[in-house]
């Protein structure tokens, strides 16, 4: 406990100079000393400064010891993704911000306040917080330092950075040595998480199938879900459909048993591309009409889900033009664009092979390729590429299915 900051907090709140208060119990020099933290006075003389400003010194250890498990608590439900009680903890915290501040709970608190707000997808509290950390980061230690790098990592993954994110995760990797142990579980998911948005599958896979052994063992089980979710969506992407089918089942029953709403939701939609990888487009639709039936509409997943349901209305023979007409109102800002495409796509599909290819080819596939869509380009280089087939125009045809064989460059 660093009881100089305490004593210089204390009497701060009361309006006293250093003077004032170490009149009659030490000298001023001394006094500044203890504020500091350069000298640790005996406790009869610490007792006195205290109850000089109406404070007991028994009453400040017990307080210490309520904000350092309430603190423990706080970190506790990060870790298990309770974010619920993580909440609650939160708010009663920070009635004790200023305080908390004069003691050696300040780097602990600050950086979980960072994670707290990465999970709720603040970007405000979390781009000030960033900068806050990075004014403390001196006085970390070296667990601190490492943790305040897992979190930069997580927070320019929310930013979209993603070689920025890959590059914080990196330097974390000396063995697992370096790790430390409470952290092992949500350092392999987040690796793992990176490397699938990289489309490294089989290293990714590697990483996930620790995340998930990490959380099973240490019995975090909402945790655990997330490791899952993020293994079955690798296989799914390596093509082993089996394998990913049998653990979205899983998920689908114990996201809902456990009111992970978010969770669920996220498995809906991926097992409903899974079905239609396979064909089942009868399943898929089912699927997605219910993600259709509980999703805000004012969200990116709805409008996903809207173009998921245009694909698939067709393959079943039901109306997809409802589902059209529904994602031309939602899609109106600079930022669909995406979805702008995808309207305009199945449009053409409809009317007009070559206007369609065209399309295809001047518009979509540029787009996709220019921001990062692997999955979106190796569609479209896969149809231009059966395209220029029929066609007989040979190099182009060349040129996209080799783009598609490549993995997408």
């Amino acid at each position: 406990m660093n009881i100089g900051s305490v004593i210089k907090y204390y009497r701060s709140k009361n309006n006293m100079t250093q003077s004032q208060l170490a009149d009659g119990i030490c000298s001023i020099s001394h006094l500044s000393k203890i504020e500091s933290n350069t000298y640790t006075p005996h406790e009869s003389t610490i007792e006195a400064l205290l109850l000089k400003m109406g404070v007991q010194w028994k009453k400040e250890i017990a307080k210490r010891s309520r904000l350092e498990r309430q603190l423990n608590d706080f970190v506790t439900c990060s870790l298990h993704y309770d974010l619920v009680e993580m909440e609650n903890q939160y708010e009663k915290l920070q009635l004790d911000n200023d305080y908390i501040q004069s003691t050696d709970l300040v780097n602990q608190y600050e950086l979980y306040k960072f994670r707290y707000y990465l999970y709720i997808k603040d970007q405000g509290r979390a781009d000030r917080q960033k900068a806050m950390l990075e004014r403390m980061k001196n006085s970390f230690t070296d667990a601190e330092a490492w943790m305040h790098q897992l979190f930069l990592s997580l927070y320019y993954t929310m930013a979209n950075k993603k070689e920025l994110a890959m590059e914080y995760v990196n330097s974390l990797d000396g063995g697992i040595q370096s790790i430390p142990q409470k952290f092992e579980g949500e350092f392999y998911y987040q690796k793992a998480r990176l490397l699938i948005m990289h489309e490294q599958y089989e290293l990714s896979a590697h990483f996930a199938e620790l995340s998930v052994q990490y959380f099973k063992l240490n019995y975090n089980y909402i945790r655990l879900l997330h490791a899952q979710l993020l293994l079955a969506i690798n296989y799914m992407r390596r093509n082993l459909l089996v394998q990913a089918a049998g653990i979205f089942e899983v998920l689908k029953r114990n996201t809902r048993l456990t009111d992970q709403k978010e969770l669920y939701n996220q498995t809906l939609y991926n097992f409903a591309e899974l079905l239609k990888t396979r064909h089942d487009h009868n399943q898929a639709f089912d699927l997605l009409t219910e993600l259709h039936g509980i999703l805000s509409k004012d969200t990116y997943f709805y409008k996903a889900v809207l173009v998921s349901l245009i694909e698939t209305a067709v393959e079943v023979g039901a109306d997809a033009w409802q589902y059209v007409r529904e994602l031309r109102d939602l899609a109106e800002g600079p930022e669909d664009e995406y979805f702008l495409l995808y309207l305009n796509y199945f449009e053409k599909r409809n009317f007009s092979q070559p206007d369609l290819s065209a399309y295809s080819e001047e518009k979509m596939f540029p787009f996709f390729r220019k921001h990062g869509y692997i999955r979106e380009s190796k569609k479209i280089a896969l149809e231009l590429a059966e395209h220029f087939k029929r066609v007989k125009q040979w190099e182009k045809a060349m040129y996209y299915q080799s783009y598609y064989d490549r993995n997408g460059g």
